[in-house]
């Protein structure tokens, strides 16, 4: 498993895609982006316009854990872009888990924890290769929400690159190994 890290557009999905191009054979590309909004459409359509035409594309923008699953069962690679956005997902799917507090620290917390069981599953030769954001860099969020979201991506990043034999840090299009 290689966990990818970094700041918004710092090259986490280049060099992932760079990553599974490398490892041969098939790659399924689990997308988890929602075109909510226009911005979001065009960068959901420039992802599409780099994958070549020979990856499956599974959209889990709920039930990563089973796509996960399903994905590493076939073989090949597993190319998951990205762990945030499916967090975001989670938090905003209804306007009341906003409000939901301890209920949604624990729905993220379980939803997290079946990603990583997921993570786990022997895939022989199989490569995964799993993208998050690292949003705990900046500043400190002024909302409530975005603290909650910070603290909550964290302790998913924190998890999963425990699991994880090789993470990088992209920082300007340039990737750190730090495991």
């Amino acid at each position: 498993m290689i966990f990818i890290t970094g700041g918004a557009r710092s090259g986490k999905s280049a060099l992932a895609e760079k990553l599974a191009l490398e490892g041969g054979g098939g790659v399924t590309y689990i997308a988890t982006a929602e075109p909510g909004d226009a911005e979001m459409k065009a960068r959901i359509d420039e992802h599409r316009r780099r994958r070549p035409p020979s990856w499956k594309t599974v959209e889990a923008i709920r039930g990563l854990p089973g796509a996960i699953q399903q994905a590493l069962e076939e073989g090949g690679t597993v190319l998951v872009d990205c762990l945030t956005v499916y967090l975001s997902n989670l938090l905003t799917a209804d306007p009341n888990n906003i409000a939901a507090g301890g209920a949604m620290v624990k729905l993220l917390s379980d939803e997290v924890e079946q990603v990583a069981t997921a993570c786990r599953l022997e895939h022989g030769s199989g490569k995964l290769i799993m993208v998050s954001n690292e949003v705990g860099l900046g500043i400190v969020p002024e909302s409530p929400l975005g603290r909650f979201f910070r603290d909550a991506a964290g302790a998913a990043n924190q998890k999963l690159a425990a699991l994880a034999d090789e993470v990088y840090l992209c920082v300007a299009g340039v990737p750190v190994r730090i495991k």
